[in-house]
């Protein structure tokens, strides 16, 4: 009776280890509560409703479109020249739209991308943006993407592949490099940036 006993504590106690552990785990940063990692997709894009350049503020932005994709803050602003404009960025925020077409053979590829970036400063006034509108004229896999009537990028010759805007994979790291619940959004805590040493994660 007393081995039984024991045997239900020990697990007892597993479990709550357990339960402790994965709670431990999935906890948020609380530094970037208001950041958004994945937001809806469907966002409806209106070339006459755009941010006004050193004017808007993150406020009216997320009054005319208020469910952005993304939302990454920087504790520290970085220095940025984006579109021959330069600046010091604080937040991006960014919103998506993927349209997709069946195959004849089954399953889908895409056919019209738009993402639109927006970068603000400390003061929390919109310092630039990218309107990167992509468009494939048929609906099938070899099809190339060719720049659409939205996009406001005339050249990528300081971009590197992936890029959304110039260094952006390389902002991407010093990003996470900022938050202690990297590892559960990247799978691995192991990250490098140029700006600042990585903090511990939990």
């Amino acid at each position: 009776m007393k081995k039984h006993t024991l045997l239900i504590k020990f697990v007892t106690i597993l479990m709550i280890l357990s339960a402790l552990s994965c709670g431990l785990f999935s906890k948020n940063d609380p530094d970037f509560a208001g950041d958004i990692i994945d937001g809806p997709e469907k966002f409806q894009y209106d070339p006459n409703k755009l941010p006004v350049i050193g004017k808007t503020t993150e406020q009216e932005l997320l009054e005319i479109y208020p469910k952005p994709w993304l939302r990454k803050t920087f504790k520290k602003p970085i220095t940025k020249e984006i579109l021959g404009r330069k600046f010091e960025m604080k937040k991006i925020i960014a919103y998506v739209n993927y349209l997709t077409a069946p195959l004849p053979n089954g399953g889908y590829v895409g056919m019209d991308y738009l993402y639109f970036h927006v970068f603000i400063d400390k003061n929390e006034i919109v310092q630039q943006y990218i309107v990167n509108h992509r468009i494939k004229e048929k609906a099938n896999r070899n099809s190339i993407w060719v720049p659409g009537k939205y996009s406001n990028i005339k050249d990528k010759k300081h971009w590197g592949d992936g890029d959304f805007w110039p260094e952006s994979v390389v902002d991407g790291d010093c990003y996470w490099a900022q938050r202690r619940d990297r590892k559960k959004y990247r799978q691995s805590e192991e990250i490098q940036c140029r700006y600042w040493d990585p903090v511990p994660v939990y």
